[in-house]
């Protein structure tokens, strides 16, 4: 299953930049992802030289860590491509 379907998580996530409304957008480049919380995970864009951040909440811990592992490897690769695989 695509990660962008997968339904006990949100893809793709809703981005910010600090004081702006929110960018809803598969769009830009992943410049990191974090695991913050045993359940959430903190991603960090680029798009048009700015940075966004955005949280995914997963619904448990084990899927939080297997998630995080996953998407480190696509760390400098287009969200796009994040959204697609398999998971």
């Amino acid at each position: 299953m695509r990660l962008r379907e997968h339904p006990k998580i949100e893809w793709p996530p809703t981005w910010s930049e600090p004081s702006e409304l929110p960018l809803n957008a598969d769009h830009g480049t992943l410049r990191d992802v974090d695991l913050i919380e045993p359940s959430k995970l903190l991603l960090t864009k680029e798009l048009d030289g700015k940075v966004y951040f955005a949280e995914i909440s997963c619904f448990n811990n084990v899927f939080a860590s297997r998630l995080h592992e996953k998407i480190k490897s696509f760390v400098g690769r287009p969200l796009k491509e994040v959204g697609e695989l398999d998971f």
